[in-house]
């Protein structure tokens, strides 16, 4: 069956996918008539049910949602539909998280490794000095247990989800205090004798339909645990620019967060300036390290994570130390 290739059959993969927890055929229905299409009730259930027998939707609590076959065909569909997706989905959270570092209450952009359950004490026994180093966005993670719901991530039958707060938590402290960073890069920054050397490669957020940081380590580009070990390899940084009226406020507001163990800055540079090469122009820029970097030794590894970045937000008195997770 090639339905799916089919406009209206697309249309409706569009639909359900643009809600991360499924939609009723109402709501199809309804979401499909402001996009000007039109389908009898009966006609839309007909064409749910052959896309849901190709494996293509699945319907659960009363809702369809695409399965990792639906989802794989919508991508092929509309690649270039979705340059600069994950900056989107970056700014959904931004609007979503209810994070105040001056309270340490709220819920924090997560992103969760989802492994075999049977190696979950030796995936936390390696992140714990990760967590733990200048490379983290914070020492804090979250364990969640097979069939829990996370947000919109379902950790499936046999697996555990090993949770890290993102660093895009840094967007959301600067929102909340009037700063708006514009995503700009991700870097890749090589370290030398425990210290940053220098940046040698960067990918723009903007031309990308996934997490630049996950290019970098599905690639095999970084070396976070030789880091940690060794004070030799690669990890991920994110780059960030602002206005430089905000300079002041950023600075202060990085002195707070990291005196309560949130984000790891590693520049912030005025305009007509640069760090590690990058010329800054009319913008002020600042440089910090990437959440991803807290689960990119699990992918070194060879525990074969699937890794959801940014896909959750979760409570912060939900993570503890990883020597306190049992």
């Amino acid at each position: 069956m090639k339905e799916y290739h089919d406009t209206f059959y697309l249309e409706i993969l569009r639909t359900i996918s643009e809600s991360r927890t499924g939609l009723k055929v109402n709501e199809v229905e309804k979401a499909l008539k402001e996009r000007g299409l039109n389908f009898s009730e009966r006609t839309l259930r007909n064409r749910l049910e052959k896309l849901a027998n190709e494996g293509i939707l699945e319907k659960g609590n009363s809702t369809w949602v695409l399965t990792d076959k639906g989802k794989e065909i919508l991508n092929s569909r509309t690649v270039f539909e979705r340059l600069g997706e994950f900056s989107e989905t970056l700014e959904y959270n931004l609007l979503r998280s209810t994070f105040n570092l001056y309270t340490m209450e709220g819920t924090v952009p997560t992103s969760i490794a989802i492994i075999e359950k049977d190696k979950v004490d030796e995936a936390l026994k390696i992140l714990e000095p990760v967590l733990n180093s200048e490379i983290s966005t914070s020492n804090l993670a979250v364990v969640f247990d097979e069939g829990e719901i996370v947000d919109t991530v379902e950790i499936g039958k046999g697996k555990v989800g090993i949770g890290t707060i993102s660093s895009t938590i840094y967007d959301i402290i600067m929102l909340n205090i009037g700063v708006i960073f514009s995503v700009e890069y991700a870097g890749l920054l090589k370290y030398v004798k425990a210290r940053p050397y220098g940046l040698v490669e960067l990918i723009n957020y903007s031309g990308t339909t996934i997490s630049p940081g996950l290019l970098f380590i599905r690639g095999g580009y970084t070396s976070v645990y030789d880091v940690i070990r060794k004070g030799e390899g690669f990890v991920v940084t994110a780059i960030r620019s602002f206005s430089p009226y905000a300079l002041e406020e950023v600075r202060n507001e990085v002195l707070l967060a990291e005196a309560r163990g949130i984000g790891k800055t590693i520049a912030i540079s005025p305009p007509m300036d640069n760090i590690f090469g990058i010329p800054t122009g009319k913008r002020a820029m600042i440089i910090f390290q990437a959440g991803i970097n807290q689960l990119a030794p699990l992918y070194e590894l060879g525990f074969r994570p699937e890794l959801r970045i940014n896909e959750a937000l979760i409570e912060i008195k939900e993570f503890k130390k990883v020597c306190e997770l049992g």
